[in-house]
């Protein structure tokens, strides 16, 4: 997860670079373990990408991501 496709699969809405209906929503977007038991993380992360789906959430466009600042 990131914000640049040369360094990450996913953006941090979980939108698969190159693939507008493409999205991961479940515990291999995280780097690494953030704990002995990461299941409110991984819960909180899908819920973002699931209320992103929705529309319920304002997140950037894809098109504002490429265009900002690295």
């Amino acid at each position: 997860m990131g914000d640049d496709p040369a360094t990450s699969v996913v953006d941090p809405f979980g939108r698969v670079w190159g693939h507008d209906n493409l999205r991961v929503a479940d515990g291999s977007v995280h780097v690494t373990n953030g704990g002995v038991n990461p299941v409110l993380t991984i819960f909180a992360t899908a819920l973002r990408t699931i209320e992103d789906m929705a529309g319920g959430w304002s997140s950037p466009t894809r098109t504002e991501l490429e265009a900002a600042p690295a």
